[in-house]
């Protein structure tokens, strides 16, 4: 576990057990930030940038399924996944837009066969907590 995901659950209500600590861990992985952040940049929802591995690797986990096959469709599960994506973009100066008066959701389309919404998001704190630095040798 790296030290986001211990402060995401040290202030979470979200069950803390191997496979939301695996998903937390997968969520702020710099390669997983860096595309978050890309989506955002040009409007999109920042699970778009990841939501494809998430699914891959997460859909059927035990503790923690993503997948529409149980009787309450896994959604809470969904939206925990939702929260986990705001803490980590908020930890790098990145808040939801409100997309009408109601909400900060749109419609994730292609890039998801499990996900319905996501949050767009924009960059609001320029100073950050914490920053991705992309370098080249």
């Amino acid at each position: 576990m790296n030290t986001l995901t211990i402060e995401f659950f040290a202030s979470s209500s979200i069950p803390q057990n191997p496979d939301t600590e695996a998903v937390m861990d997968f969520l702020t992985e710099p390669e997983s930030v860096s595309r978050m952040i890309a989506m955002s940049k040009v409007g999109l929802p920042a699970l778009a940038g990841v939501v494809s591995e998430l699914e891959n690797r997460f859909t059927n986990s035990n503790l923690f399924p993503i997948h529409h096959n149980a009787p309450d469709s896994n959604a809470p599960n969904r939206r925990n996944v939702g929260w986990m994506v705001r803490f980590v973009m908020g930890k790098y100066g990145w808040t939801p837009i409100k997309m009408d008066s109601f909400n900060d959701r749109t419609r994730l389309g292609r890039f998801s066969k499990l996900f319905g919404t996501a949050a767009v998001y924009e960059k609001t704190i320029m100073s950050p907590p914490h920053e991705i630095v992309i370098s080249s040798t």
